[in-house]
């Protein structure tokens, strides 16, 4: 907001957009509005340049999707004007999806993207494990003291704030109003979807291909629908930030690269909870479900710190049709990789380690580290460049 005419707080509903731009310091005057307001969001769509142009220093618009004629008022107000700090706008959508927003303020908008807590946030820890794998890996080299029991109650209540505060008996109403009303208030509202109503079953398969690549061929075959159909509804369930595509990752180390991206959940929990597990269900030894739901947590509480990296990380996968993968491949600006690696195993074995070995060869001095991040609390190195650690590396201080 200090340099900027337009801020967009995007995410998921139920994450605190609205808590946050609430909270801020504001220098000078400021007005909240928000478009959930019947009367609000009525007077927005017949007077939108009226609505806009207040004798305020900022305006702050809630759940700005709601009415995407204001883009265009806001952009005039800004061309007229174009004191940083002048709007503040939060939306349950990716707002830059609606032709609209993306037309009229590109150039003026900066998008801060709020995904549900980190366990970080939780944990209230101040830690940049992402920065300090480019920096300086061997600090991070400590055992944890995260259960196996403890980590599954951490995948099975999330990171949304009512739901985490809650026991896992009240947690599963709150979750399936959540996929109900996200399905009728936000997903609706971005597109006039035919098969609204079969939506949450759409959701519950994308759930259970958590951590894999997005197959939407076969999606199409469990849903009954056609894969242009199906392609177009997992567009929208993305555009509502119920799911999240990692794009897969490649500078031509192989003809043979798979193009396709990584699917997983936004929130850990909601997976669960769609797959209709629990934390007895996970807690027995073999459980099909844990490598999966795990795997989709590291690949989300990395996400999150990507968001306040100092070092503007991007995340990716990589997979070649030999076999060789890495889970996440995390590249810095400069193009150094991190590749983390997930297994849901009490002991981490030296062939874990095959795909990072792979990208490490190829790579050269631009391989900055690999890990391997297990339920166990062994932090162990594995050669110069690679070692294994606990998952709570990823949030302890």
């Amino acid at each position: 907001m200090a340099d900027t005419p337009v801020v967009v707080v995007n995410g998921a509903r139920q994450v605190g957009k609205s808590t946050l731009v609430t909270s801020l310091p504001y220098r000078g005057s400021v007005e909240i509005v928000t478009l959930d307001d019947v009367v609000a969001r009525a007077a927005a769509r017949v007077d939108p340049r009226s609505f806009v142009e207040r004798p305020v220093d900022t305006l702050v618009i809630d759940e700005a999707q709601l009415e995407p004629a204001l883009f265009r008022a806001v952009k005039a107000a800004v061309d007229r004007d174009r004191r940083p700090g002048r709007f503040v706008l939060t939306g349950s959508s990716r707002l830059l999806a609606a032709p609209d927003m993306a037309d009229a303020l590109v150039g003026r908008v900066e998008i801060v993207e709020l995904w549900p807590l980190a366990q970080s946030e939780i944990e209230g820890a101040r830690s940049d494990p992402l920065d300090c794998l480019f920096t300086a890996p061997q600090q991070l080299i400590r055992p944890g003291d995260v259960t196996r029991a403890d980590l599954i109650d951490r995948l099975c209540a999330g990171g949304f704030p009512d739901s985490f505060s809650r026991s896992p008996r009240r947690r599963r109403p709150w979750f399936d109003s959540y996929v109900t009303t996200t399905i009728e208030r936000v997903v609706s509202e971005i597109a006039d979807i035919e098969r609204a109503s079969e939506l949450p079953r759409l959701l519950r398969l994308c759930a259970a291909r958590s951590g894999q690549e997005l197959n939407v061929a076969s999606i199409a075959s469990d849903f009954g629908a056609p894969v242009r159909t199906v392609n177009s509804y997992i567009a929208r369930l993305a555009t509502a930030f119920l799911i999240h595509l990692i794009p897969a990752w490649s500078t031509n180390l192989s003809a043979k690269v798979v193009r396709r991206p990584k699917l997983v959940m936004v929130d850990t929990g909601l997976a669960a909870h769609l797959m209709g597990m629990t934390e007895r269900t996970l807690i027995t030894p073999g459980s099909p479900a844990l490598g999966a739901l795990l795997e989709n947590f590291v690949a989300t509480e990395v996400l999150r710190l990507a968001t306040w990296s100092q070092s503007g990380i991007s995340v990716h996968h990589f997979r070649d049709r030999d076999g060789a993968e890495v889970d996440l491949v995390v590249e810095a600006p400069d193009g150094r990789i991190v590749g983390i690696e997930v297994k849901a195993t009490s002991s981490v074995r030296a062939d874990d380690f095959r795909g990072l070995r792979f990208l490490a060869e190829r790579l050269g001095d631009r391989f900055a580290y690999g890990v391997v991040l297990s339920t166990t609390p062994e932090a162990t190195p594995f050669g110069p460049k690679m070692a294994a650690l606990p998952v709570d590396v990823l949030w302890r201080a």
